[in-house]
C-alpha cells in the first residue's frame, strides 16, 4: 500500500463539475476561434518541453536497441494520458516526439474529451498532424473506477500531467477507506501499466520526495527525475513542480 503523504484542503479544481464548465468554455472558445486550441498546463515552467525532451532523450533507435535506458520505440511504444484534458500533451508526443504508437487520452469529463476529439479532427484535417492509422483516440472513462478495476490493455507509458493534483483536491474516498491519491499507484500498477513500462507523474502539488513517497510500493521502483529551475526562500531550496518516472518491475 502506498505511504500516506500530506492530505490538501479540498478544493472546486477536484469536482467534476468545475472541469466540465472548464472545458464547455474551452470548447466555446475554440468554436470561436479556431487557433484558441486552449490552456496548457504548467506552461510557466515549460513542462511539456521537457516532458516531451525527456522522453525523446530515452527513445531507442529502434526496436531491437531497446534496453532499460532506452524503453521507448518511435514505431511501437504505446501512451496512455490520464486526465487529457486537450489532449495537447499526445498531440505534441506524436508530432514531435515522433511516437507512432497508440496513442490515448482519457478523461473524467465528457467535455474534456468531446474538445480533444475536436482538437484531433481540424489537426488531421488541415495536416498538422500524422495519424495514418487511426490510432490516437480519446475515450472518456474514470480510471480510478474502471469496472472491475481492469482495463482492456497495458500501456508501455502511462502520463499524468496534473491530474494526481486534481484528484488531491478532490478530497473523495473512493472505496475502502481510501482517497483517490492513496488508490492512484497500485490502479495505474494493477489496471494500466505493463510489467516494464514505464509511469511519468507530474505535479505541482506533490514534492519529488513526497511522489517517491507514495509510489513506494511493491511492483514499482522510481526510475528517473526531470530537472526543473530551483529556487530559494527563506534558505530552502525547491522546485515549483516535480516530474518522476517509476519502472513496473513485477
Amino acid at each position: 500500500m502506498a505511504e500516506q503523504v500530506e492530505k490538501l484542503n479540498p478544493s472546486e479544481l477536484g469536482t467534476k463539475e468545475y472541469w466540465d464548465q472548464f472545458y464547455a468554455l474551452e470548447q466555446q472558445n475554440f468554436a470561436e476561434n479556431s487557433d484558441d486550441e486552449g490552456e496548457v498546463w504548467f506552461a510557466d515552467v515549460d513542462a511539456e518541453d521537457k516532458i516531451i525532451d525527456f522522453l525523446i532523450n530515452h527513445t531507442a533507435s529502434s526496436d531491437d536497441n531497446l534496453n532499460d535506458e532506452f524503453p521507448f520505440s518511435p514505431t511501437s511504444t504505446s501512451a496512455i494520458d490520464l486526465g487529457t484534458g486537450n489532449g495537447h500533451l499526445l498531440f505534441r508526443l506524436r508530432s514531435e516526439g515522433g511516437f507512432m504508437g497508440k496513442l490515448c487520452g482519457v478523461d473524467y469529463s465528457e467535455t474534456s474529451v468531446a474538445f480533444a476529439r475536436h482538437l484531433l479532427a481540424k489537426k488531421k484535417d488541415e495536416k498538422q498532424l500524422e495519424d495514418p492509422d487511426n490510432n490516437i483516440t480519446f475515450e472518456h472513462v474514470d480510471f480510478l473506477n474502471f469496472p472491475d478495476g481492469k482495463t482492456n490493455e497495458a500501456w508501455d507509458l502511462v502520463l499524468d500531467k496534473g491530474t494526481l493534483d486534481a484528484i488531491a483536491l478532490s478530497g473523495d474516498i473512493i472505496r475502502n477507506g481510501l482517497s483517490g491519491v492513496n488508490l492512484f499507484p497500485t490502479v495505474v500498477r494493477d489496471t494500466l501499466v505493463r510489467v516494464g513500462g514505464i509511469i511519468l507523474i507530474t505535479s505541482c502539488n506533490f514534492t519529488e520526495e513526497e511522489l517517491v513517497k507514495l509510489f513506494s510500493i511493491e511492483g514499482l521502483q522510481q526510475w528517473k527525475s526531470i530537472k526543473y529551475p530551483v529556487y530559494e526562500f527563506g534558505g530552502v531550496k525547491g522546485q515549483s513542480i516535480s516530474s518522476v518516472a517509476f519502472r513496473r518491475t513485477i
